[in-house]
Formats: C-alpha cells, structure tokens, sequence
C-alpha cells in the first residue's frame, strides 16, 4: 500500500510545518528519523543528503504518519502499490 497525501502542494500551515512531530518518530524508516540522533533530523539536516525535491517525493509516496499518527488525515490517499503516476494536487 502507499498513502499518498493529496494536498501536498496546497498544505495548511500546519501540515507546512510537519513533518517534526512525534508522529514521525515511531517510524524508523522515516527519512527524518536519525538513530544515531535518536530523534529527528531538522531540515536543514535532511538537505545535507537529499534534495528538496527528494524529501518532498519521499514524504509523498510515503505517508504513514499521517496515516498511523495521533489521528488519521481525511486528505490522505490509500493505494495499492502497483498504481503510479500523479496524484491530483501533488
């Protein structure tokens, strides 16, 4: 399954603002996830091996913290894996 965002690019401030927030923590593959941290990466952090553009990829193919966080969002689109291409408002 992939859990795609389907406002990305037309986020509220709030989602602007994610994605540094205890929900991101309780996955370990989550890119901004550090285990020599033990916590998360800042952004400025993150740019130090990826792009924007690849952190903006990653977040939206993934999803899981906004699917399994403290509440599910309503904007998040469920996929099976095999499905690709762009997603309306991504």
């Amino acid at each position: 399954m992939r859990y795609v965002c389907s406002i990305y690019k037309a986020r509220p401030k709030t989602c602007d603002e994610y994605p540094w927030n205890v929900a991101n923590q309780i996955f370990p593959d989550c890119q901004f996830y550090s285990t020599e941290k033990e916590g998360l990466l800042t952004m400025d952090e993150a740019l130090e091996t990826k792009t924007e553009k690849e952190i903006s990829d990653f977040c939206v193919s993934c999803g899981k913290c906004c699917f399994f966080g403290p509440a599910a969002c309503s904007k998040l689109l469920i996929l099976p894996d095999e499905e690709g291409g762009e997603i309306e408002g991504t």
